[in-house]
């Protein structure tokens, strides 16, 4: 059976995935650089009493990368808190409906912020807005949301395509959407991950 739009999809998710995971692994980054400035910070404040100049600032600027920049890797795995007690009970073209529904007010509110944000930065840009202690620009942190928010709503309307494509042929094989799992499919998985490791500890002693 050809599958066009299917073919459409792989490619689609050949192109975003890297870049996904690319704005992911900065995010991670930011985060465990944040981190490591938190316990400097510290040890300077209550050994030397001397704290960190700017720590306030590098924290402002950084928070935007890690709050934003992997949204769209989670979108993609289905990392989100989702509520699903009408979802959940849906089967076949039903599903795909309303999670084709569920994408579209998605899509319609992510693409109404990615101005707001981007005029947020111009404004940002064009003043020459700057953090208080070190006078950092904070225009370039301020351009992640909108570039971050572009990359959600292409990863959101690749799904609206996979559930479109599902809702067609509800038979076909499940491609560029979040695996759905249902709450006691997690609860038993993560009981399966838990006696794997308790199997494997008992193995080695």
């Amino acid at each position: 059976m050809k599958d066009p739009l299917g073919a459409l999809l792989r490619r689609l998710d050949a192109l975003t995935i890297p870049v996904e995971n690319a704005f992911n692994l900065v995010a991670g980054v930011l985060i465990f650089a944040l981190m490591v400035l938190g316990v400097v910070q510290i040890v300077l404040r209550t050994v030397f009493a001397a704290p960190l100049l700017g720590y306030i600032d590098f924290v402002e600027l950084s928070m935007v990368g890690f709050a934003v920049l992997a949204i769209a890797f989670v979108q993609r795995v289905g990392g989100h808190v989702r509520m699903e007690l009408l979802i959940q009970k849906l089967r076949g073209r039903a599903l795909w409906f309303f999670e084709m529904l569920g994408s579209s007010l998605a899509i319609f509110i992510v693409s109404v912020l990615i101005p707001y944000s981007y005029d947020h930065f111009q404004r940002a840009f064009e003043f020459g807005d700057s953090t208080i202690d070190l006078e950092l620009a904070t225009w370039p942190a301020k351009l992640v949301v909108p570039v971050a928010l572009t990359l959600l709503v292409i990863r959101l309307c690749i799904q609206w395509l996979g559930y479109l494509r599902l809702l067609i042929n509800p038979t076909l094989p499940q491609l560029a959407i979040p695996a759905l799992k249902r709450p006691e499919e997690v609860a038993a998985e993560e009981i399966r991950l838990a006696g794997g490791t308790d199997s494997s500890d008992d193995s080695t002693r």
